[in-house]
């Protein structure tokens, strides 16, 4: 089991599994209408994100957004190097492939954890 120090110097004892947790939101005109249904824009945006990461969580949507967790979330993909430097920003690889799916207009934010009582 890893040990890990807090800030304040003190230390925890913990075993974490998994990759990278990112909070993943989707907007998308009408993704809240008709979720539930097979093949719903909602099960394709969902699709098209799990091409790229594992889905952990799917938030309910509402008012056309819907907010996902993540693991393992690439900052790029597509130039096949290593560390995909020269790729496509996922945010972007996501809308355009959302977007040919639903045939809507998709923006995706793509936040690293949590601050406060927002998303960071």
């Amino acid at each position: 089991m890893a040990t890990f120090t807090r800030v304040n110097g003190g230390t925890i004892a913990g075993e974490f599994i998994g990759r990278d947790i990112k909070f993943v939101k989707c907007a998308l005109t009408n993704i809240h209408t008709g979720y539930s249904s097979p093949d719903s824009d909602l099960e394709k945006v969902a699709r098209v994100l799990s091409r790229y990461s594992t889905i952990t969580v799917v938030g309910t949507p509402a008012s056309g957004n819907v907010i996902f967790v993540v693991e393992g979330l690439p900052t790029k993909v597509g130039d096949n190097t290593a560390d995909q430097s020269g790729g496509t920003a996922i945010a972007t690889q996501l809308a355009t492939e959302a977007d040919a799916a639903t045939g809507g207009s998709s923006t995706w934010t793509i936040y690293n954890g949590l601050s406060g009582t927002s998303f960071a």
